[in-house]
C-alpha cells in the first residue's frame, strides 16, 4: 500500500511563469483555489510526477482549456499567433522522502473503499467554487477529495512501523497510457510542522527552466494562425528554453523513455477527455 519514494529522486512540476524558489514546494497555488483533484480549499498540496512527460502533460491540457477560452472570445480578447505558451519547469528532489500511500494498490482499495474508475474519473472542477448548485456532480472532484481526506486523517495502527503518510500516488489523468505503463502523478500535502518537517527545509532545487509548449495545426503539424482550419488539442510540441534549461534523465519506466535535450521540441500526447 505504502509507494517507497527513494530519498533524492528528482521530482518535476510545472507552473506559471513569475513563481521563486522554493514556493514550488510551498503548494500555496493549490491553498488559494477551489480545489484540485486531490486537495480542497485551503489545502496546500504540490502536485509533482517521477515522469517529467507526465508532469509537462499535465500543465499542457491546462493551457489548451485558456487557448480555448481566448479563441471562444477572440472579438474582445486578443489571441496572439502561434499559440505557444511559456511556463515554468521544475525539477527538486526531497530528502528524506515523504511517505505516500500508493491509491492504486489493492489494500488501498481495501482500506478506503475507492474505485479505479474514481481515479481516472476526467471531471473538472466548476471555476466559481467547489461545487456551485444546478451543476452535474460528475464535473466535481468531490470523490477524490474526500479520499484524500481519508489519507490525510490515515494514523496506522498502535505498533505498525509504517509512520503516518505524506501524501498520495494515483494515476495521472491527463497523461496517455503508454503499453502497459500507465503514467502517476504524486500529491504530497504540506502538513504542519509539529507532524511533518516542511518540504521548503528538506527539498534541493535541480531544474529551473522555461518550457514552452506549442498547439499546432492539424493534419499539416505547422505553427497556427488566424487562418489555421484545424487545432490538434491533443498532440501539441514542448521544448525546455532559456539559459538554464539542461538535460532531463530518461525516466525507465517509461516505454522508449530518452533524456530531454534542452531548445529541442519533442511531441507530447494528452489524454484530452
Amino acid at each position: 500500500m505504502y509507494y517507497r519514494l527513494v530519498s533524492g529522486t528528482p521530482l518535476y512540476r510545472v507552473t506559471s511563469q513569475g513563481v521563486d524558489w522554493p514556493n514550488p514546494v510551498r503548494a500555496l497555488g493549490a491553498f488559494y483555489t477551489a480545489g484540485g483533484r486531490y486537495n480542497g480549499p485551503s489545502q496546500p498540496t504540490v502536485y509533482c510526477t517521477e515522469d517529467p512527460i507526465s508532469a509537462i502533460a499535465e500543465a499542457a491540457f491546462y493551457e489548451a482549456l485558456e487557448w480555448q477560452y481566448k479563441i471562444s472570445r477572440h472579438r474582445n480578447l486578443a489571441v496572439s499567433y502561434p499559440l505557444v505558451s511559456t511556463l515554468r519547469f521544475w525539477a527538486f528532489s526531497i530528502s528524506p522522502a515523504p511517505t505516500i500511500i500508493d491509491l492504486a494498490h489493492p489494500q488501498s482499495f481495501l482500506l478506503f473503499q475507492h474505485t479505479y474508475q474514481m481515479l481516472l474519473n476526467p471531471g473538472l472542477n466548476p471555476a466559481s467554487s467547489a461545487h456551485r448548485s444546478g451543476r452535474s456532480l460528475a464535473r466535481d472532484y468531490l470523490g477524490t477529495q474526500e479520499l484524500a481526506n481519508e489519507v490525510r486523517a490515515f494514523i496506522p495502527p498502535r505498533g505498525s512501523p509504517d509512520p503516518r503518510p505524506e501524501g498520495l500516488r494515483a494515476p495521472a489523468v491527463r497523461s496517455m497510457k503508454v503499453g502497459r505503463y500507465r503514467p502517476h502523478q504524486l500529491a504530497l500535502f504540506v502538513i504542519h510542522p509539529d507532524v511533518h518537517d516542511l518540504y521548503e527545509n528538506r527539498s534541493e532545487r535541480l531544474i529551473e527552466c522555461d518550457v514552452q509548449i506549442e498547439f499546432m495545426g492539424s493534419p499539416t503539424r505547422r505553427s497556427v494562425t488566424a487562418r489555421t482550419v484545424e487545432i490538434d488539442w491533443q498532440r501539441p510540441r514542448f521544448r525546455l528554453a532559456g539559459p538554464d534549461a539542461a538535460i532531463v534523465p530518461a525516466y525507465l519506466p517509461r516505454p522508449k523513455s530518452r533524456p530531454l535535450q534542452p531548445n529541442r521540441w519533442y511531441d507530447l500526447d494528452i489524454r484530452f477527455v
